[in-house]
């Protein structure tokens, strides 16, 4: 019997229980580390790195609901499996939906930081939804007035070809704006990208989202502002 204990321990902790202790350790680190905060590979990503994850392979069919699921994932997913519902709500099999968090960095070094009761770094969160068959959308959001325009210039320069095909500015009174890219990368099926900046009335308090869709029609149909420039090309 103590064998089969000792046996079944040396398993779990060689297995996914060790991974998960192992990433809540770095998680730790980079909270209680100085600035700059630098996380390593084992729970963060760039974004160009990020996005690519969850474009499907242009010789493949849609992304499965295990991806980045792997045991050494840098992305610590808080849901059980994709029914369990970002919010606690049970999923049906009609909308099913999966979230996680991760950190983003440019060239190794947290892309935003959050003062609370001293400064932290910035935490993504990442949310996958879409049918029984595959995710077809993924959400990246911060809680933080950011600004990526410079990090989707760098996008261009690699090996992303991103052409903007709708742009909704804010007017007065209005707290939203909108960019919506066709998005193509070499070796995956071509996706849309769309950054959104959403702030309270006062202006105070911003969010910063970053989506990418698999069809078209969902990503025009997510537009606020339809009486704009919607008229992406095919």
């Amino acid at each position: 019997m103590i064998k089969k204990i000792t046996l079944l321990l040396l398993l779990l902790v060689s297995t996914n229980v060790f991974a998960e202790s192992t990433r809540d350790k770095c998680i730790n680190e980079v909270r209680n580390s100085n600035e700059p905060f630098h996380p390593g590979k084992q729970c963060s990503l760039e974004l160009s790195e990020l996005i690519q994850l969850f474009l499907p392979l242009e010789s493949g069919v849609s992304l499965s609901w295990g991806v980045a699921a792997e045991v050494k994932t840098p992305i610590n997913w808080l849901t059980i499996g994709k029914l369990s519902g970002c919010d606690g709500t049970p999923q049906s099999l009609d909308a099913p939906e999966r979230c996680g968090e991760i950190f983003i960095t440019k060239k190794g070094v947290i892309d935003f930081t959050v003062l609370e009761k001293t400064v932290q770094p910035g935490v993504w969160t990442i949310k996958l939804f879409g049918s029984n068959a595959g995710v077809s959308k993924i959400e990246f959001n911060a809680d933080a007035d950011i600004n990526l325009d410079h990090s989707l210039d760098n996008l261009k320069k690699s090996k992303f070809n991103l052409e903007l095909i709708a742009k909704n500015d804010p007017w007065y009174g209005a707290t939203t704006r909108e960019n919506l890219y066709h998005l193509k990368v070499s070796g995956k099926k071509e996706a849309w990208l769309k950054d959104e900046r959403s702030c309270g009335v006062s202006g105070e308090h911003c969010t910063f989202t970053l989506t990418i869709f698999h069809y078209m029609g969902e990503a025009i149909k997510s537009l606020q502002f339809q009486s704009h420039n919607t008229d992406p090309k095919p």
